[in-house]
């Protein structure tokens, strides 16, 4: 039987932070990981001369992250180099009313420049009042203090930018950024949630990679744990969160017994309270609205391997005026009133970080299109190959290159994350779902009732968009741990 402080159930980018800050704090720590690497649904794997993720990842936003907090905090920065691409590093395919493709470069950092300017008004059809239009929605937005953003938790997001009165076009093109950043329909969004990451975005750019891979920052925070005197296993499944005399005593291992004073769970709330510890451990109130609670959207598409550079760019969101969703366009898809063209967000690890394939000049993608968090959805093969016939078009040399070409779904998301607890669920692409009623004030908190039981990652304790949210929650937990343990040495202070 082993002691330790504290123990974290899973080394996605919640739980790797979490259990970084704890051990830099003087805690002895415990990470406990069931696949093989660190770094969840975004962790990078190596195969055949190629390390890719196995889901897409690039970091929003780019520069002033809480990725940056993390690795400054922990000392770890030169173990852990970030890249930003500099140049026309995004590339927008986007489909007119008209039925013609348009192409638009641009920085992964905005500029406002004359240039960038006039290949939007000549990609979307717009003109010079349009422009205007959209500067005062992302005016407003870098305008308002938190205290006014916080107190729009219950304020959907396209209600909120439809008082901007945005030509089709280019609330398509916000829309567009919304889902692939949230996973979730626009018109459920927080308005919060969407001002905090537009305003991240505008003011640090998109498109951080971690050279290495995007999972790399995950692994070295691992190798933390254990250089700080701490335990960091990986294909271990955690069979049950231990409760003696109302509070968390430790986990069980199959027949091995780590005790702990806490534990800190980034295995998902439904898995961690229904499954690992147990409903009976809980208010049965609790363990309504835990079952209750809605996951994101799950995302299937496919990784390439390509023998020469394909795609023209390290991003690339193709889309129409239809492709956005809101939940009543998301029902109709689930129905198979599909769009012309589906959402696609394409990013391309290789053009971040050449290092990533041994064969210089080979490209390793990422193609995904959006689709249900049920792992048994019989939604995947028709999105994979809606996904696939607007690709053929827009590259038809793809397929004279593909080396390695592997799909994948909800299926595959559960596989690398969190397990099947609620039906419906597992394969979400974030964690619960970032909507009203389940954000800011309402979002769960990190304190569970049973106490020394704590939640972190996309399903508590943070905001933000996908990773960024995860290591912002793994601040905030660390943070509340010491507290609670009576430790003084709070890793930094915490976001309001």
């Amino acid at each position: 039987m082993d002691d330790y402080d504290v123990c974290v159930i899973g080394a996605g980018f919640g739980g790797a932070s979490v259990a970084a800050l704890l051990a830099h704090a003087g805690l002895k720590v415990a990470l406990l990981e069931k696949t093989a690497r660190a770094g969840g649904k975004t962790q990078t794997t190596e195969r055949k001369g190629y390390r890719f993720e196995m889901f897409g990842a690039v970091g929003i936003p780019a520069y002033n992250s809480r990725f940056h907090e993390l690795v400054d905090t922990l000392g770890i920065a030169e173990r852990c180099p970030f890249v930003v691409p500099e140049g026309d590093a995004a590339s927008i395919r986007y489909l007119n009313g008209d039925g013609q493709w348009r192409v638009c470069y641009n920085p992964l950092i905005a500029t406002g420049s004359e240039k960038e300017m006039a290949d939007m008004k000549a990609t979307f059809g717009v003109s010079d009042d349009d422009l205007g239009a959209l500067a005062a929605f992302y005016g407003a937005i870098l305008s308002l203090q938190d205290e006014e953003i916080d107190a729009l938790d219950d304020t959907g997001a396209y209600a909120w930018m439809s008082q901007f009165n945005l030509p089709a076009p280019l609330e398509s093109q916000v829309c567009m950024n919304l889902n692939t950043l949230f996973v979730v329909a626009v018109d459920r969004l927080p308005a919060s949630e969407m001002i905090y990451a537009l305003r991240d975005q505008v003011l640090g750019g998109a498109g951080r990679y971690h050279i290495g891979g995007y999972g790399h920052v995950a692994e070295v925070c691992a190798e933390y744990v254990v250089e700080q005197g701490g335990l960091y296993l990986t294909k271990t499944r955690v069979q049950e969160i231990l409760v003696e005399d109302g509070r968390v005593a430790g986990v069980r291992l199959g027949d091995r017994t780590i005790r702990t004073r806490a534990v800190i769970s980034n295995a998902g709330i439904q898995p961690t309270v229904l499954q690992l510890a147990g409903a009976a451990h809980f208010p049965e109130d609790y363990v309504a609205r835990v079952t209750a609670l809605e996951p994101s959207w799950a995302i299937c598409g496919f990784r390439y391997v390509l023998d020469k550079r394909v795609f023209d760019a390290a991003l690339i969101p193709v889309f129409s005026d239809e492709s956005w969703l809101d939940e009543a366009r998301y029902q109709g898809m689930l129905r198979g009133e599909w769009p012309n063209v589906p959402l696609i967000a394409i990013d391309v690890p290789s053009e971040f970080d050449p290092g990533l394939s041994d064969i210089e000049g080979h490209q390793l993608a990422n193609c995904q299109v959006f689709m249900p968090a049920d792992t048994g959805s019989e939604l995947v093969d028709e999105a994979l190959a809606r996904c696939e016939a607007v690709i053929d078009e827009l590259w038809p040399e793809l397929k004279d290159h593909i080396i390695r070409k592997e799909p994948y779904g909800a299926k595959q998301i559960s596989s690398m994350s969190r397990d099947v607890a609620v039906p419906g669920a597992g394969g979400e692409a974030v964690g619960i779902a970032q909507v009203v009623g389940q954000c800011g004030k309402s979002k769960p908190d990190a304190r569970t009732p049973l106490a020394g039981l704590y939640i972190v990652g996309c399903d508590a304790g943070g905001r933000g968009a996908g990773t960024h949210q995860a290591v912002d929650s793994g601040f905030n937990v660390a943070a509340m741990v010491c507290e609670d343990l009576g430790v003084s040495a709070v890793p930094r202070e915490v976001r309001a």
